[in-house]
């Protein structure tokens, strides 16, 4: 276990000399702002999105498609009976 411990001090020693040097971890900021246009999307991505969506939707009505408004009070699944798990537990 002590092994283990001193493996322990000598990685946060390592992150605290690196943090007392002013050194930064470029990399991984780049890899996070990277993450983030692949989650939230750039604008850029964005725009090649609509693009790509509006050509879709003006092929399927040239293919005689129709597009139906649903009223805002239709569900997509009926409503299920709730479940409880009250008194369930064996004895």
């Amino acid at each position: 276990m002590a092994h283990d411990d001193d493996l322990h001090e000598d990685e946060f020693n390592e992150q605290d000399s690196h943090e007392e040097s002013g050194e930064q971890e470029t990399g991984t900021k780049e890899a996070a702002a990277s993450d983030d246009d692949i989650e939230y999307g750039s604008q850029a991505a964005r725009e090649a999105l609509r693009e790509a969506m509006a050509s879709d939707v003006e092929a399927f009505l040239a293919r005689g498609g129709r597009i139906q408004e649903v009223a805002a009070d239709v569900m997509g699944d009926p409503p299920r009976k709730p479940q409880t798990n009250y008194g369930s537990r064996p004895i």
